[in-house]
């Protein structure tokens, strides 16, 4: 139901609106016209934004189908003239911005009169709204804001606000307080905030008959970019003394025109502020800072005054009579200024500041911890001290501080340890955003510690903090946390840990994510508790991530990999010696290295006519039968036996090898006791590469008893395949 057409140089309000928009943004375009049947199908439209076009016609009854309107923003157009009708169907319109146009009035009629639950409302401009008259406002009763542009303001007719019997926060664009104070007699009865903005009070005079007698309801009055002279500031200080309700002043980006000279002006007739509590000043100008009085004069008008803030208004010193007629102070806040140890000094004096209780004076030019601690203990009921952004560097071993010290920020302070310095009655702490890589501080009192932005790599030791109730230790190096560590917290109730590089182990995510009461501790749990490592899960949430079987359960893992490769080792053992596996091997690497000899031996080398190969059971017949008929042939043939001719020493596998190698022919006597015999099966073997791989007859077959075909093993299918032919 959200249609954003902003900033997209539209012309005219685009057509095909249907009812289910809701919120429609048509600002910084270019459209100049609004027509009756633009938006008559957005009959659900809640808000309509046209803020910035070149919008300089609306027909009557352009809104009238939108009766469910809540917000509209007609702001910075080029409107002419307001027309009643437009609104006169917006029942339910709360929120409805006028500003920046060219009108001059508000019409004829009374705009506003059927928008019974409008409750913010900006109309008028800088240069052509020049009138408020009686009517305009007519038919509004309640108003949280309302905000008036009229830098040109020329007339007010009396009572024109009266109408409005309450109106929340009143903004006033004035360039010149010419009308104020008659605007301001018809809305201090009903007004609770009023805020001047961009107004000359160089001419303000307040006259006392115009309100003396008025019943005020005003309780916050707040100047913004407005210009005071001496004069014009004894002015409003008379006007806190005649509205009576005013509790807040606020002061921000004013320019006071003068040198503070208040001696001559009637400020003996003022005793104090009115009723006024509370003093906000942000921004300050003074063009003639250096020829500016000590303020002396007004000294006497702060006793009442509760709560000063002084912000980013180049102060360097609160003398030290000023801090002594502070006797009500127990707020102040000089932020961002020029306050160093030396001038702290003179404001921090002997009776100054009574009652005060909070001393802000973040991002001074304050260097020295040891030194600010001493020079506050004239300040018996400090319990807040902020002195966070100032360039301490380094933290001494001890310092003194006042007795009633509960909460100290030194955040941001360049610190990089912690000592016994700190007071041992704090019971909050902030230390973020520094160079801390360790917490190991006994603070019995301490209840709330903030240490993000660090370098810490775990969580600080509980025993050193008894009763902490809230950890905020976010933007660390902090990689994991334990139930134990956070169990071992007796009174923990918020724990931030998120921004933190997490090692996502199987521990640490059954941890995080089986605890269901660990939601109600960890702070923005769980977007913002995100993996760093392993590599696969790193970005997604703790509570998302999900690790395999093998890195969760690893000890198991390779214990049942190793009982794996132990029962395949077993089991290859068992197949090697069931099925000769061994002896395949030695085999294969004794048939390897035949391989790499040649492949002829040379002539010359050949020493025997036959290797004779037989089983030691047969040796009867083939030494007593054979070789004797062979060698003792006519022409005898020289054979080679095992038991004559081997090499003593050498290894057997290479005696067979260079037997064969060195025999014209080669022998098998063939029985079932060769069969059975690994040697012979050697034997067979490596001749058997000369009788296949060099095509030759180099093999011998002699049946020396009938062999069953299925009494020679599987393994011989070398013999099995020669017994064929």
């Amino acid at each position: 139901g959200v249609c954003d057409g902003h900033s997209r140089s539209l012309n005219s309000i685009p057509s095909g609106l249907t009812a289910g928009v809701k919120s429609l943004d048509l600002s910084n375009n270019e459209i100049t016209y609004v027509g009756n049947r633009d938006l008559q199908r957005c009959v659900n439209l809640k808000t309509l934004r046209l803020r910035a076009n070149e919008i300089h016609t609306v027909e009557e009854d352009s809104f009238f189908h939108l009766r469910s309107l809540e917000y509209l923003d007609l702001s910075y157009n080029c409107l002419p003239n307001l027309s009643s009708s437009w609104f006169r169907s917006l029942y339910v319109l709360k929120f409805l911005n006028l500003l920046g146009n060219l009108y001059k009035t508000l019409g004829e009629t009374s705009l506003f009169s059927h928008l019974l639950n409008l409750r913010t409302l900006k109309v008028g401009n800088s240069n052509s709204f020049t009138e408020i008259r009686e009517k305009d406002f007519a038919g509004l009763t309640f108003l949280e804001e309302l905000e008036i542009s009229a830098q040109n303001l020329q007339v007010y007719v009396p009572k024109s606000l009266t109408s409005i019997q309450n109106i929340s926060h009143l903004v006033l664009h004035l360039k010149q307080p010419v009308l104020l104070l008659d605007i301001l007699v018809d809305i201090v009865s009903s007004l609770d905030y009023l805020e001047l903005r961009d107004t000359d009070l160089h001419t303000f005079h307040f006259s006392e008959a115009s309100i003396s007698e008025m019943n005020t309801s005003i309780k916050k009055l707040v100047f913004r970019n407005v210009q005071f002279t001496d004069e014009s500031f004894v002015e409003v200080v008379k006007l806190f003394n005649y509205v009576s309700g005013i509790l807040e002043v606020e002061f921000d980006d004013c320019t006071h025109d003068g040198i503070g000279d208040f001696r001559t002006l009637a400020l003996d007739r003022i005793r104090y502020l009115g009723n006024v509590e509370t003093l906000t000043i942000r921004k300050l100008h003074i063009p003639q800072f250096f020829l500016f009085y000590d303020l002396s004069s007004i000294y006497s008008l702060t006793g009442r005054v509760r709560r000063v803030t002084i912000e980013n208004s180049k102060v360097f010193l609160v003398p030290c009579l000023l801090s002594q007629h502070l006797k009500s102070l127990e707020y102040l806040d000089l932020s961002e200024n020029l306050m160093s140890e030396e001038t702290l000094k003179n404001s921090a004096c002997e009776n100054a500041w009574p009652f005060l209780q909070t001393l802000v004076l973040r991002q001074n030019r304050l260097k020295s911890l040891e030194k600010t601690g001493e020079l506050l203990l004239t300040l018996k009921s400090l319990t807040n001290l902020d002195i966070s952004k100032n360039n301490f560097l380094s933290m001494p071993e001890t310092c003194q501080w006042p007795g009633r010290m509960k909460q100290l920020n030194l955040s941001s302070t360049r610190i990089h340890s912690l000592t016994q310095c700190l007071p041992q009655t704090l019971e909050i702490l902030d230390v973020s955003s520094n160079n801390l890589d360790s917490f190991s501080l006994l603070l019995p009192q301490l209840k709330e510690l903030y240490i993000s932005r660090n370098k810490l790599k775990t969580l600080p030791d509980a025993s050193f903090l008894p009763v902490l109730s809230i950890l905020r230790i976010s933007r660390n190096i902090i990689n994991t946390f334990s139930k134990e560590q956070l169990d071992s917290f007796q009174q923990l109730k918020t724990l931030d840990a998120g921004g933190n590089s997490f090692i996502c182990s199987c521990d640490f995510l059954a941890f995080a994510q089986r605890q269901q009461a660990l939601a109600r501790v960890l702070a923005d749990w769980p977007d913002d508790y995100r993996c760093d490592s392993p590599s696969h899960v790193r970005g997604q949430r703790v509570q998302d991530a999900r690790l395999s079987l093998s890195e969760c359960h690893r000890v198991a893992v390779v214990s049942a990999v190793c009982c794996a490769l132990f029962l395949l080792l077993l089991l290859t053992g068992v197949l090697c010696h069931r099925l000769h596996g061994l002896w395949y091997m030695k085999m294969m690497w004794a048939w390897l290295q035949a391989k790499r000899k040649p492949r002829k031996a040379p002539r010359r080398d050949i020493c025997y006519d036959a290797f004779v190969s037989y089983s030691e059971r047969d040796s009867y017949w083939v030494e007593n039968l054979m070789v004797q008929e062979l060698e003792h042939f006519n022409p005898p043939f020289k054979l080679c036996l095992h038991k004559r001719d081997f090499v003593p020493g050498k290894w057997i596998i290479d005696n067979i090898i260079d037997s064969i190698e060195k025999s014209h022919k080669t022998i098998f006597v063939l029985s079932e006791n060769f069969v059975k015999s690994e040697w012979c099966k050697y034997e067979l073997d490596f001749s058997h590469f000369r009788l296949f791989d060099e095509n030759n007859d180099a093999a011998i077959l002699i049946l020396l008893e009938p062999i069953d075909k299925k009494a020679i093993p599987q393994r011989f299918c070398k013999l099995r395949k020669i017994m064929n032919t």
